[in-house]
């Protein structure tokens, strides 16, 4: 069991879809808002100036010089001193020692790493679309229960919600839960809202700093988006603890999922700290473990 945090200040009224205001106070984080249903806007073509002709290179091939003797045979002993360096550094079968490959060799891929387009393809069928009557967000189909987790600022207030699946199917929502401290809330579904992905076990610790992460979500609208990045670093916002991480996040992104490349979730977007009011790459989202612990009291 987790101790409640205090409750975090009053939530200012923002119509929906405006970027957070920038804070008087640098250390506060501001959350990322719903959006409503974006208007097209003309797309621009963006043409660059085209790239500079080569410079040619002019010259003349230089004669060629006549060597001594004893020149030629100062690089022939060298070249056999090398010949012999290398038999030392290589075996019979033209192997490197074990040292060599120590000090040399760089680090490559086993095949077994994952990959993150593998992480996305596992884990994208189970982010969707929160709609409500003021707004949108995104929310995350958890394992084994089916429900989906959000942020409790994406539904507050709601008792049903719409739920647009990432396949585009639309189904009824029932919120069961919701934590204004955390910042969490928990949605059932009224049908499938989608396989369900894995929550990271807290035996395991939170994901390292410097380990990669990835965020889906929607922000303004634009369903099933994708950013990578990194964890950043482990800190506090308003007593409860948060992860930083530096993967692109906006409006709309809330409640989404932060996922590693094992393809578990790891923690809910929830806000950001840009001081001038959209991404600029320093997101917090609300640890795994707390998801977990908030399930544990729904389940």
């Amino acid at each position: 069991m987790t101790t409640p945090l205090p409750p975090l200040p009053p939530r200012p009224n923002r119509d929906a879809g405006d970027l957070p205001p920038i804070s008087a106070r640098p250390e506060r984080t501001q959350e990322l808002p719903r959006v409503e249903r974006p208007q097209a806007a003309p797309k621009r073509r963006l043409q660059a100036d085209p790239p500079p002709p080569p410079t040619p290179i002019h010259g003349t091939r230089p004669p060629k010089s006549r060597r001594p003797v004893g020149v030629i045979l100062a690089v022939l002993v060298a070249a056999v001193g090398a010949g012999a360096v290398g038999a030392n550094l290589f075996g019979p079968d033209g192997s490197s020692s074990p040292s060599v490959l120590q000090s040399s060799r760089p680090v490559a891929s086993t095949g077994s790493e994952p990959h993150l387009e593998d992480a996305v393809r596992a884990t994208a069928p189970s982010v969707v679309e929160i709609k409500t009557s003021f707004g949108l967000g995104s929310g995350v189909v958890v394992q084994p229960s089916g429900l989906i987790v959000t942020n409790n600022h994406v539904i507050a207030g709601e008792t049903r919600v719409e739920i647009v699946t990432a396949s585009g199917s639309s189904i009824a929502g029932e919120v069961v839960a919701s934590d204004e401290n955390q910042d969490l809330a928990i949605v059932r579904p009224s049908g499938s809202a989608g396989p369900g992905v894995a929550i990271a076990e807290d035996a395991a610790g939170p994901p390292d700093i410097g380990s990669a992460v990835f965020a889906i979500g929607s922000p303004f609208g634009l369903r099933n988006t994708v950013t990578a990045g990194v964890v950043s670093a482990f800190r506090e916002d308003d007593g409860r603890p948060v992860i930083q991480f530096d993967a692109p996040v906006n409006p709309g992104n809330s409640g989404g999922g932060l996922f590693d490349l094992q393809g578990q979730l790891v923690g809910i977007p929830t806000s950001i700290r840009s001081p001038v009011g959209g991404n600029v790459g320093i997101g917090f989202a609300v640890p795994a473990s707390r998801v977990r612990a908030m399930l544990d009291q729904v389940s």
